[in-house]
């Protein structure tokens, strides 16, 4: 899923009215906008065998969902994996079996130098593609108001920054961050980011159900798993196969969050 965290800054310039020349008199002061509060760090904070957990209920079903950030890069490509199980617990990273028999998805990101993070191939029951355009998911900057286009029929806004839900999961000190509003045609999903932390709430906005960050740890002992190889390494021959209804993955767990994502 530290660095330390970048708060908001507030700033407002005082226009002092001058003097007239002779007469003595004044002029009123006249107001400057503010700036738009921003915050800026790193979103994801995507680090070798990091890993975050959520607590989510819906409809009297509860889950726990663990991402676990792959500690090793493929081509520049860092892993982001995702597992599940049913009912509320501390980790579904308890091992490397467990996060694999429950995985639900994986996403690859390339990461530049300013930490924009960029969505460039996905693993899911469906396929195992590179992702065209290479979309970014969030910049290293988020500022109130922000908006960007992550990919055709996709909009992204930032619609509050400063305090944000279970920012207290990132550990002890004042945690700011930013919540974006992602769109895609009727559906829409609200994500929150603390820069040094990752995620800390996802919720989506059609059915209320919301992925509660409880904790994040470093998980060494669960190495590097194939199938973040397999995300981190995937290429248009892999794309082209899915397209063709071939190299289908077996993931059991994705079905629990169906009922998250209508």
């Amino acid at each position: 899923m530290k660095r330390p965290h970048l708060g908001i800054a507030f700033l407002f310039i005082a226009a002092l009215a001058a003097c007239g020349g002779g007469g003595g008199s004044t002029s009123l002061p006249q107001p400057t906008p503010s700036v738009a509060p921003s915050v800026s760090g790193d979103m994801m904070a995507l680090k070798a065998s990091q890993g975050w957990n959520y607590h989510a209920t819906s409809q009297g079903t509860s889950l726990t969902l663990t991402t676990y950030a792959d500690p090793n890069l493929v081509n520049g490509v860092q892993s982001l994996i995702a597992s599940s199980v049913l009912g509320l617990v501390p980790t579904v990273a308890t091992s490397a079996a467990n996060m694999t028999a429950n995985l639900i998805g994986a996403v690859g990101f390339s990461i530049d130098a300013s930490k924009d993070y960029n969505a460039v191939s996905e693993l899911s029951v469906g396929s195992l593609a590179t992702i065209p355009g290479s979309p970014l998911l969030v910049p290293s900057t988020l500022t109130l108001g922000q908006t960007w286009t992550p990919y055709a029929g996709v909009g992204a806004q930032v619609i509050n920054v400063g305090a944000v839900p279970n920012s207290s999961a990132c550990g002890a000190g004042a945690q700011t961050g930013a919540q974006v509003k992602y769109t895609y045609g009727n559906l829409n999903y609200t994500i929150a980011y603390v820069p040094g932390c990752g995620i800390t709430d996802f919720l989506n906005n059609a059915n209320g159900a919301e992925f509660k960050l409880i904790s994040t740890q470093s998980y060494a002992s669960i190495g590097q798993l194939a199938r973040g190889r397999d995300v981190a390494s995937a290429t248009l021959l892999d794309t082209a196969a899915s397209l063709l209804g071939q190299r289908r993955s077996v993931m059991p767990a994705a079905k629990l969050v169906r009922a998250f994502f209508p």
